[in-house]
């Protein structure tokens, strides 16, 4: 009963209040045009950091491999006993 008086309550009192209603109603509440933006802009932002974070990895990976390649050159089977 409380959960649906509020689901009527806010998207009224952002219409009434601020004048802007909601684009989205759901269980986890209302989202409103601008919200969706700057989420949508937040969501990017964050993907780019991930992209960076990818790429330095994908980097000190290759670095890692060429110094592995070069140690198994040195190493020879009776070393490894």
């Amino acid at each position: 009963m409380f959960h649906g008086i509020l689901l009527l309550v806010t998207p009224a009192f952002s219409g009434l209040v601020r004048g802007r209603l909601p684009t989205e109603i759901s269980i986890r509440g209302t989202r409103f045009a601008d919200e969706t933006g700057r989420s949508a802009k937040r969501d990017e932002a964050a993907i780019r950091a991930i992209e960076q974070r990818l790429d330095s990895f994908t980097d000190r990976l290759t670095l890692f491999e060429v110094k592995l390649k070069r140690i198994e050159g040195q190493v020879t089977v009776r070393d490894c006993r």
